[in-house]
């Protein structure tokens, strides 16, 4: 019986493991591009960076984009390709009672072509858990009276070409993120 335990609570650690190592980046030490590479890249994407770290074999990017938003990228040590990226600060403090209805929440998402699969409350934001219209895994925050996004999250799948984004604001052209509204703007259905 004892076995029996050690060998399920062992396989339960494993599959734990791998389930975490899903935004992990395994790549040798001698293929990482060097600090001054990343710098360089945040330079040309307008972002301001206050902190280079290392988490999970990536790095890992915090600063300003130059709109001034927070920002939070990880990128492939190697390829320097966005894996990850969170714009905006992503906290609200609105009184319940001046919260929008959930509901309100589910047309927004419909009307920006939002697959959701979940809608949550965190930091005092709605937030939703889902896809955009081009299958990325997307995460947005929204303030709960003016369901203004506050904040967005991505998430780029490998061979995704969206990983390699041109050079610009937010990395775009200007407009938004992959697709996603860009803090302070979206489109609330009319």
């Amino acid at each position: 019986m004892r076995r029996i335990l050690t060998t399920f609570a062992l396989a339960l650690v494993l599959t734990a493991g791998a389930a975490r190592a899903d935004n992990d980046c395994r790549v040798p030490a001698a293929d990482w591009q060097p600090r001054e590479a990343v710098l360089a890249l945040a330079k040309d994407r307008g972002w301001t960076v206050t902190r280079i770290e290392t988490d999970d074999g990536c790095y890992e990017v915090r600063g300003r984009d130059s709109e001034g938003r927070k920002l939070k990228a990880r990128l492939d040590p190697a390829a320097l390709a966005i894996i990850k990226l969170k714009l905006g600060e992503g906290e609200c403090s609105v009184p319940m009672a001046d919260w929008q209805p959930r509901e309100a929440v589910q047309t927004l998402a419909k009307h920006n072509g939002w697959a959701v699969q979940r809608i949550k409350i965190d930091d005092g934001c709605y937030k939703i858990l889902g896809r955009d219209g081009a299958g990325r895994k997307i995460e947005i925050a929204l303030d709960p009276a003016t369901l203004a996004v506050v904040e967005t999250g991505y998430e780029f799948e490998e061979g995704d070409p969206g990983r390699f984004l041109a050079p610009g604001p937010a990395g775009t052209d200007g407009d938004s993120v992959g697709g996603l509204p860009a803090p302070d703007g979206g489109s609330a259905p009319e």
